[in-house]
């Protein structure tokens, strides 16, 4: 289980410099959305109810089990299934799926947590339009540029550029994954992601 240092403190200004709002670290609303509990419990719904249906809808199998949810071949998949869970029928983003868009961001979010040592921290400018009142990011203590996501941005991004999604999240992954294999000596990771 998770303990609350995955978690970014009101002291943890480095991890996105210059932006960082201690206050907003405390939010109720803030706090509620991102308890292990609550993380798991939309990582859950993600796996047993999202992802069945978007299985079954785009007519392939693959979904990896709740064992390896935190797979490299698990993120793979997952991402490659954002378009189809997100999008509307003009092929952008439909608010009427913020709760699956929801999904998608805190598992995104939560594989930087277990896999490359993130820590969400709340960018509250940075939620819109899927969150309010508070913007879910990961930042990288390990990290020595300060690297942070804003998740949301990223999204949004992503689901309505005229590419695939998939390439921003591959993009991602790659990125941090490599990065944090590179920093503190872990050839699995780098091997698991280059595969």
């Amino acid at each position: 289980m998770r303990t609350d240092a995955r978690r970014a403190a009101p002291e943890d200004s480095e991890l996105d410099p210059g932006f960082f709002d201690a206050d907003a670290q405390q939010s109720a609303a803030w706090r509620a959305w991102s308890t292990p509990e609550a993380i798991d419990a939309r990582i859950d719904r993600l796996f047993t109810e999202t992802l069945p249906r978007l299985e079954a809808v785009r007519g392939t199998d693959g979904r990896p089990s709740l064992d390896g949810r935190f797979s490299v071949a698990a993120f793979d998949w997952i991402t490659s299934l954002i378009d189809i869970a997100v999008r509307g029928e003009d092929g952008r983003y439909d608010p009427e799926n913020a709760a699956l868009a929801d999904q998608f961001i805190t598992y995104i979010g939560e594989w930087m947590v277990q896999r490359v040592e993130g820590v969400w921290f709340n960018s509250p400018g940075n939620g819109a339009p899927i969150f309010d009142r508070y913007g879910p990011a990961v930042g990288y203590r390990w990290s020595q540029e300060s690297t942070n996501d804003l998740l949301a941005p990223l999204f949004m991004m992503a689901v309505n550029s005229d590419d695939s999604s998939y390439a921003y999240f591959v993009d991602l992954l790659c990125e941090r994954g490599l990065e944090f294999a590179q920093e503190r000596g872990k050839p699995d990771l780098k091997a698991e992601i280059l595969a």
